[in-house]
């Protein structure tokens, strides 16, 4: 008496996610014994029907926890097989207990990049605050181009150095998703959000792209699996990613004469650059005026992209000395 036919019911795989991001899978798998008086354990011990403890054929975390056949007539079973997640004392890995690229903490490299940008300042006092990288104070009007006395912009514009932190996440992934190279590329945050243990504000972190040098490849139980390490490069402006210009022209637009143009001009009737009001007359009596541009209009929600919170690995985060936690990893 034993199984003489087995195959999987394709139409019946589902896929449950829990509210911390774990997958459970099921998948039906059919088996027809040659008597009709066969129990259980003949048709969970066939050739074709998952074993216990077996890999999920696409998710490399998934092991079989549970095995319930069920006879549906003589002769006839179906088998229900319940995928859960690996165990992390039993992670998958070549001999020596390496563990499984997939289940391995993200790499995290803190940088820096020095560049040269305008000189900017600010109308009402506090400039010093700005210039030295506090950040925005609440309220004030800035710029990026300080102007003279008497309100002209300095041309060329004062430049600056500046540091721009940059972070960069290494994790192997399944996939490479395209979908969201395309769509995170050159985005900025659109909500406050914290990485490696940065608090970002909104705006102030701009994704400058996904990468990754393509497969690699690992062995387990002598079969040889693939991910794919992807790398998230952010750059973090601490000030913003948006452009503050001064309201100047050589022109402006006259609301008391029917919103006629008319050229700013020297005492000798020569053009010069005046002051703007935000809606384009004449604000040479009254203090400078800004305009707020979006350098990077794109913004995008990234904490679908379940970026680490932290630098620590996940064996330091109970409080234990990180060093000394990651020996026996």
């Amino acid at each position: 008496m034993s199984v003489v036919r087995t195959g999987e019911r394709k139409g019946r795989r589902s896929t449950s996610e829990g509210e911390d991001g774990t997958q459970t899978h099921q998948r039906v798998f059919y088996a027809k014994t040659d008597a009709d008086t066969d129990y259980g354990p003949t048709v969970l011990a066939a050739q074709g029907i998952p074993k216990k403890n077996d890999q999920h054929p696409e998710d490399f975390n998934a092991i079989v926890i549970g095995r319930t056949p069920r006879e549906l007539q003589k002769g006839h079973w179906e088998v229900d097989i319940e995928y859960g997640q690996r165990p992390p004392s039993e992670p998958p890995g070549s001999q020596g207990g390496k563990q499984s690229l997939l289940l391995r903490d993200p790499q995290i490299a803190i940088s820096f990049q020095n560049m040269l940008v305008p000189l900017s300042g600010q109308t009402g006092g506090a400039q010093a605050s700005y210039i030295s990288g506090v950040g925005r104070p609440a309220g004030d009007v800035w710029s990026d181009g300080i102007a003279n006395s008497a309100g002209e912009p300095f041309d060329p514009p004062v430049m600056r150095q500046k540091s721009q932190l940059v972070i960069s996440i290494t994790r192997h992934e399944a996939a490479f998703d395209n979908e969201n190279a395309l769509r995170f590329i050159d985005s900025v945050n659109n909500a406050a959000i914290k990485i490696a243990g940065f608090d970002l504000g909104v705006r102030t972190a701009k994704m400058m792209g996904l990468s990754t040098p393509g497969i690699a490849w690992e062995t387990f139980e002598e079969q040889q699996f693939f991910t794919f390490p992807v790398t998230y490069t952010i750059h973090v402006n601490v000030e913003t990613w948006d452009i503050i210009v001064l309201q100047h022209g050589t022109y402006y637009i006259d609301a008391s004469d029917g919103n006629k143009k008319k050229a700013f001009l020297t005492d000798e009737g020569q053009p010069r650059i005046g002051l703007l009001t935000d809606t384009g007359d004449d604000n040479e009596s009254n203090p400078a005026r800004f305009k707020t541009i979006l350098g990077f209009p794109y913004q995008e929600n990234w904490g679908v992209l379940k970026l680490p919170d932290t630098m620590l690995p996940k064996i330091g985060q109970g409080g234990q000395p990180g060093a000394a936690a990651g020996e026996n990893r």
